[in-house]
């Protein structure tokens, strides 16, 4: 029994991984916030992402009734017809997109983030950012692009 206090008490000691430099740290005492757009974009694998995307201007997204700290990056391909945005998911979670919308004047993608059914799993404590697409019937255009999100258990 005392050594998994003294093991607890050991952890409680360490200096927060993000203040000391850790991953997600600067190594100056700040904590690091998600990547911005643009990191986003620039650092997506050229083999998860179509070639020719061109990233969005902000002014064509709206991403309000996304989560705090949710990515707000979407590039456009394919002519129009390939939408490329970015997920986040965390531990055991998987991130999808879905095409809910596809009106005249706005394109709606909800971003899903699938959690295990059981709440018990034990699953590691890191965020990722994977690069989603989403097709579309017919080019963008000046439409603009809604990102909505929602958490399910599978």
């Amino acid at each position: 029994m005392s050594a998994v206090l003294l093991g607890g008490a050991a952890c409680a000691d360490q200096p927060d991984r993000a203040e000391a430099g850790g991953p997600g740290g600067s190594g100056d005492g700040s904590a690091r916030s998600a990547p911005s757009s643009q990191e986003l974009s620039r650092s997506a694998p050229p083999d998860q992402k179509p070639p020719d995307a061109q990233p969005l201007p902000t002014d064509r997204i709206d991403g309000s009734a996304l989560p705090d700290g949710h990515p707000v990056d979407v590039g456009v391909a394919d002519g129009g017809r390939t939408l490329r945005v970015v997920g986040m998911e965390g531990g055991c979670g998987k991130a999808s997109a879905e095409l809910t919308e596809a009106g005249p004047k706005r394109v709606t993608v909800t971003l899903v983030e699938t959690e295990p059914a059981d709440p018990d799993t034990m699953c590691t404590m890191d965020m990722r950012y994977p690069p989603l697409t989403v097709e579309l019937d017919a080019p963008l255009d000046e439409r603009t692009v809604v990102l909505e999100h929602r958490s399910e258990r599978e």
